[in-house]
């Protein structure tokens, strides 16, 4: 007799760079357990789950709700686990048996009417269709992430990448001059097609970043100390952190929010973005061309 596939409704109400992170506990669970279950989702964003093949709809009331966590993350400075450790294991505690890892990336799908798509980066800008995604904002629950110098790294690359400015609405995005405007001017299925097509990002720890993960793109992530390079980065990401280098962050970042709760302000800067220069940025950005991972030809 064949046994009853269970179902599980995966609920997370976090942000939207979390939820992308959860879909690689998603594959990870099928794979090690296929046929075993059936599963779907209720987030604030489920268009970061179209044409996922691990997604079959559940009726509510019809399966079992998951609040889905990553409680791990307060033990990973000193047990060294990455984020795409936290749902993955919290899930199998859940379930009552190990889940595999497959992969430290999360998952997007684009479908062929998504690759066909026309790029609107190519007809504002008239570019070659080369540029780089740059994302120079910031939530207000998290201004301890904002990076002050973007606009400085634009200035010393410009005439050799362009760059295209992206960012929700809703946060704080000020305008970069020099930069292609598409601040506001995306939904998220559109900022993986844009991501898909770019060469690259420069952001802080965000979701952009997480869509380079997926995507398997270069990203260079403007880190600083407040989270730990254990929990975040992946291996080909330049992840420009300064854990170890302060008191406030030796062995894992400093986990504070906002600006106001720093320890370490230079001239209101946090010391540990005030000491991740311009040239430092563009000199990591360049590595990708100088290493031939990337081409200007």
């Amino acid at each position: 007799m064949r046994k009853r596939m269970e179902k599980l409704i995966l609920q997370n109400r976090l942000s939207p760079g979390d939820i992308l992170i959860m879909s690689g506990a998603l594959r990870d669970l099928h794979l090690t357990y296929p046929k075993e279950f059936v599963t779907d989702i209720r987030s604030p964003c489920n268009e970061i789950f179209h044409n996922n093949p691990y997604v079959t709809p559940i009726s509510n009331g019809d399966g079992k709700v998951v609040d889905m966590q990553y409680p791990i993350i307060h033990h990973s400075g000193y047990m060294g686990y990455h984020f795409s450790d936290g749902y993955r294991l919290f899930l199998q505690e859940v379930i009552g048996k190990p889940i595999r890892k497959t992969s430290m990336r999360p998952d997007i799908f684009l479908d062929q009417n998504e690759l066909n798509w026309v790029n609107p980066v190519r007809t504002e800008c008239g570019c070659d269709g080369k540029y780089w995604i740059i994302n120079a904002g910031i939530k207000n629950d998290y201004t301890l992430k904002g990076y002050p110098y973007y606009q400085e790294v634009v200035n010393l690359l410009r005439n050799k990448i362009t760059f295209v400015q992206v960012g929700a609405s809703a946060h704080d995005h000020p305008k970069l001059d020099g930069a292609l405007d598409l601040r506001g001017k995306t939904n998220i299925r559109q900022l993986f097609r844009i991501s898909y097509f770019a060469e690259g990002a420069l952001c802080a720890v965000s979701f952009q970043m997480v869509i380079m993960q997926a995507l398997k793109k270069p990203c260079v992530v403007v880190a600083g100390g407040r989270e730990g390079m254990r929990w975040q980065a992946v291996n080909d990401h330049v992840f420009l952190h300064t854990n170890g280098l302060l008191k406030c962050c030796l062995e894992d970042g400093c986990w504070k929010s906002k600006v106001s709760d720093c320890v370490d302000l230079v001239d209101g800067i946090p010391k540990c973005m005030s000491l991740l220069s311009p040239e430092r940025v563009v000199s990591s950005i360049l590595s990708y061309y100088d290493g031939g991972r990337l081409s200007f030809v």
